[in-house]
């Protein structure tokens, strides 16, 4: 885990290619904890814990996002998740 102060061991700005899309998630997000999580889980190999993870997110957090949408951050979100499918099909067949 790193900080702005003090980045990890896995730090993703010095592990980015020069054009590698790369999307950050801070502590005050509401989903960002959930996200690591599965994301974590998923590495592990345990997808039912990932997938557990993912309801209670959505038990959590649903009523929230229906109540007040955040369009500007999802439409961002969702460019860069669009261009790091693109990235990886290019760079990592």
């Amino acid at each position: 885990m790193g900080t702005k102060n003090n980045p990890g061991k896995f730090d993703c700005y010095d592990a980015a290619e020069p054009d590698e899309p790369m999307f950050v998630l801070l502590a005050r997000d509401r989903l960002a904890g959930h996200l690591v999580s599965i994301w974590s889980k998923m590495r592990y190999g345990d997808h039912e814990a990932a997938s557990v993870v993912f309801h209670d997110m959505m038990t959590k957090h649903l009523g929230h996002y229906q109540v007040t949408p955040d369009v500007p951050k999802a439409e961002e979100a969702m460019d860069c998740s669009l261009a790091m499918f693109a990235w990886r099909a290019k760079h990592r067949k």
